[in-house]
């Protein structure tokens, strides 16, 4: 396997401003790996996964979505791009997975593509300076991982596309302790949409399709300790998405450990992420039919004050009118948050880092959350989800209907409706430009997922 670097070049583009530039050499992963994985795939896409005599395990999916999204007149979307806005999304994932003994590797190949309004709209709102969070194309790259497994295949004004490895690990186990190193992905805390112990590559609480976390470069471990007791820890080293060197402060060292306390589980953790010390605990615990939940973090901020976060749910599953039912109830505190809204378009520099690099999602104190999933048919779940923003009244109201049509083939369409006053966090945030906001949009897409 060639790990390929993009080296970093900082030049100056005008009077006091830096542009860090990343010249890209084409970097090819490893081509009789990926090219043997594509052959495979083309040969199976029509079949379920399959396991071979040697125990190499093959599968995938293939994804397509098409959206079409609205703005209101004044949003700074339809200032600098096209309304409607059109947009095509594409999603391979090829997996070869093998266990051998107390060995197991797994790499998993996906090619990412984006084609549509959107994407040339956000590249205009990048050169005004007008772009808040997440990459240009809105991809995932390789800036901060320590490996860079990314690969441009096309990037032009309303289409880019990228193929890259989501998953290269190689790990060891025995009967009390799992360690694996390379790329993968783990998850921590017990939130269902907000996630406060969750700070590696967490889902947006607006993501519609929660099936791979985005891998990161790390060493984890694993130990199974007395009665249905475990330990886990990682080791997460960063790159300066500037400089391109690995430094302790871009990185993350965390463990976290389990705790049977009879009819209670107790999640005790402690990290060092990037330049803030981290302590966290978790609870759950059924409450008759139900299950609650209650994670409570504490940040030691680099400019020496602290934060208070909390996530508290329950959730619920029950059969009304012979059909299956699922609920829950969500409420977070966001200790970084800005409890006014007049500070939503200059928040503080804690938040500001966390928006940055994808791990929060809410700029305001206090959320609540709430979730329904009906059976309508034994092949058809109708899902509603509303997040409320309890500082300042609006919310982002999502409908999705899905349709297992074949055994490995699953239809989806829905709407999403963000609603609220201007100035509110959902009904859209000044954006310096008089009369001019930020709004996420009304939209409706279909999207078909096929999996092998």
């Amino acid at each position: 396997m060639t790990f390929c670097r993009k080296d970093a070049k900082t030049q100056r583009v005008g009077e006091g401003e830096f542009e860090t530039k990343r010249i890209r050499t084409r970097c090819y992963i490893d081509r009789l790996f990926l090219c043997a994985l594509c052959v495979f795939a083309s040969n199976n896409l029509i079949n379920s996964p399959i396991a071979f005599a040697d125990d190499w395990q093959f599968g995938g999916h293939a994804k397509y979505q098409y959206t079409v999204t609205g703005y209101a007149r004044d949003d700074v979307q339809a200032l600098y791009g096209d309304d409607p806005a059109r947009d095509n999304a594409a999603d391979l994932r090829l997996k070869a997975e093998k266990r051998a003994g107390p060995w197991d590797f797994s790499a998993h190949y996906e090619l990412l593509a984006i084609h549509g309004n959107s994407l040339e709209t956000r590249r205009r709102l990048a050169t005004a300076g007008l772009l808040t969070g997440g990459t240009v194309s809105g991809l995932p790259d390789d800036r901060r991982r320590l490996f860079d497994l990314t690969d441009d295949l096309t990037d032009r004004n309303r289409t880019v596309a990228v193929q890259r490895l989501d998953r290269l690990a190689l790990g060891y186990r025995t009967d009390r302790q799992v360690v694996r190193v390379g790329r993968q992905a783990v998850s921590w805390g017990n939130g269902l949409v907000f996630q406060p112990l969750d700070f590696v590559n967490p889902f947006s609480p607006l993501a519609i399709d929660k099936d791979y976390k985005t891998g990161d470069d790390m060493l984890y471990g694993q130990w199974l300790l007395a009665g249905q007791n475990d330990l886990q820890a990682i080791i997460l080293p960063r790159r300066d998405p500037v400089t391109g060197g690995i430094e302790s402060r871009q990185s993350s060292y965390a463990a976290k450990s389990r705790t049977r306390l009879g009819v209670l589980d107790l999640d005790l953790l402690a990290a060092r992420h990037y330049d803030e010390t981290l302590v966290g605990a978790g609870l759950v615990k059924s409450l008759g039919g139900a299950v609650g939940r209650l994670d409570v973090s504490y940040a030691d901020l680099a400019d020496g004050d602290g934060a208070w976060s909390l996530v508290t749910n329950l959730d619920y599953s029950w059969t009304w009118g012979g059909k299956n039912i699922y609920g829950y109830l969500e409420y977070f505190r966001n200790g970084v948050g800005e409890s006014a809204s007049a500070r939503y378009a200059t928040p503080n520099a804690a938040l500001a880092a966390r928006l940055a690099r994808g791990e929060l999602f809410a700029l305001a104190r206090d959320y609540a959350a709430l979730g329904l999933q009906v059976e309508l048919a034994p092949l058809v779940n109708l899902y509603q989800g509303l997040i409320l923003n309890l500082n300042d009244g609006s919310g982002f109201y999502q409908v999705r209907g899905v349709y297992d049509w074949r055994q490995n083939v699953q239809l989806m369409a829905g709407f999403n409706l963000p609603f609220g006053a201007r100035g509110d966090e959902y009904g859209g945030i000044p954006v310096g430009i008089p009369g001019i906001y930020a709004a996420s949009g009304r939209s409706v897409y279909v999207r078909a997922a096929h999996y092998f």
